[in-house]
């Protein structure tokens, strides 16, 4: 069983959280027999050379890897990296034999790469239009040209042998859009590593505390509460820190630790100073799985303030960590976060709801056993099942054809 994963991904880059995580989780959880490629980038062309096939692994697993752009995921720049690494991706596809394998995307635009290739194509999609492409708060290219988004979406998604969405009501859009999609689209939720999110032991996870808060200038004494993502509109950071600064007036001294990098850091890092809170906010930079994992279980609760969602990953491992969330009503969030145990929702996007929403989740007991409940059902090897299957029966009608 051939696999080609297309996507800007370098596998020697650390990810928190969203797709490039997914991938490497893909990657980890695959069966052994599955062999698997990527045409991905590098950030590093003196230890990775552009262009020549490596042989690598990712948590253990050996897969190849050849980078056809030089670049990181987690940096902007004028012309979008999905858009440059399609265009590459056209060139090498030419080079690269990829007939009769598996293809896998996680953007519309790679498949356009390959549109012709004869080979099995499965879609992932993390997002509804609604929010991806219509929302003002979208930092996305295509909802500059929701227009040419549309005219694409039209001439890659029928192709597509399979379509996966974390969003549900994201996969009833598609259907009905296009019917020859009935059988061919499903929901599909994401998942935390089992065997990175966990609760720890609690001497472990005090030890942690103390080690992480030392580390990043806080105080492991009072509450902690943990975020991680891009700072990007998307994930709306400005709107949890200006909560920072509203949760101090009803519980002061409540500590945030931030992990994650993007466009809105500056901003993010001047309003902390103005409002005086540089002493309970950290910025901690991108961290790895196994870092995030050990920040979770360090602190007492997670919280997310996306404008939209999918079915954000970071919430299922907190939940998996034994952690408690508050998060805005994005995506699937009422999916998983179903009693006050988990945490809560909050409807109103404000810093003061925001803000009394974690107050309110941090003065309760805490309930690590429902959280693991709520969790219990996103693990790779349930939630990816499906899509394995796919792949192993197109490898089996091949042989026999």
């Amino acid at each position: 069983m051939r696999v080609v994963l297309l996507h800007p991904h370098d596998p020697d880059v650390p990810y928190a959280s969203g797709v490039g995580t997914m991938i490497n989780t893909f990657i980890s959880c695959a069966p052994d027999d599955m062999d698997i490629e990527l045409l991905g980038i590098t950030g590093d062309p003196n230890a990775v050379p552009l262009g020549k096939l490596r042989d690598t692994e990712v948590d253990g697993r050996p897969i190849r890897h050849l980078p056809i752009l030089v670049d990181h995921p987690s940096i902007r720049s004028r012309i979008p990296l999905s858009f440059r690494y399609t265009w590459l991706l056209k060139k090498w596809s030419k080079k690269v034999d990829l007939t009769g394998a598996s293809l896998l995307f996680h953007r519309l635009e790679t498949a356009w790469g390959v549109r012709h290739v004869d080979a099995q194509k499965l879609m992932f999609l993390h997002y509804h239009v609604d929010d991806q492409i219509l929302n003002p708060k979208s930092e996305v290219t295509w909802s500059k040209v929701p227009w040419l988004y549309f005219a694409l979406e039209k001439r890659i998604l029928p192709k597509m042998d399979h379509l996966w969405s974390e969003r549900s009501d994201g996969i009833d859009w598609w259907k009905k859009r296009y019917p020859i999609l009935q059988d061919r689209a499903d929901f599909l939720p994401t998942w935390a590593e089992d065997r990175v999110f966990y609760p720890f032991e609690k001497q472990r996870a005090s030890e942690l505390r103390n080690q992480l808060c030392k580390k990043a200038g806080l105080d492991p004494a009072k509450k902690l509460a943990f975020f991680a993502a891009r700072f990007e509109g998307q994930k709306d950071p400005m709107l949890l820190i200006r909560s920072w600064k509203e949760l101090q007036k009803i519980a002061p001294g409540t500590q945030l630790a931030l992990a994650g990098a993007g466009s809105c850091e500056q901003e993010m890092r001047q309003f902390t100073t103005e409002a005086g809170l540089d002493s309970q906010i950290a910025f901690l930079g991108t961290l790895n799985q196994s870092a995030v994992a050990e920040w979770l279980n360090a602190s007492d609760i997670f919280v997310l303030s996306s404008a939209f969602e999918g079915m954000a990953l970071s919430m299922v491992e907190a939940l998996a960590s034994g952690v408690p969330v508050v998060t805005t009503r994005v995506g699937e969030a009422p999916r998983v976060i179903t009693q006050p145990a988990h945490g809560r929702i909050v409807d109103d996007r404000t810093p003061e709801s925001l803000a009394a929403a974690v107050a309110e989740v941090l003065t309760q007991e805490r309930d690590p056993s429902a959280c693991l409940l709520a969790a219990d059902p996103y693990t790779p090897r349930k939630v990816l099942q499906p899509v394995y299957d796919s792949i192993r029966a197109h490898a089996q009608e091949r042989s026999s054809s």
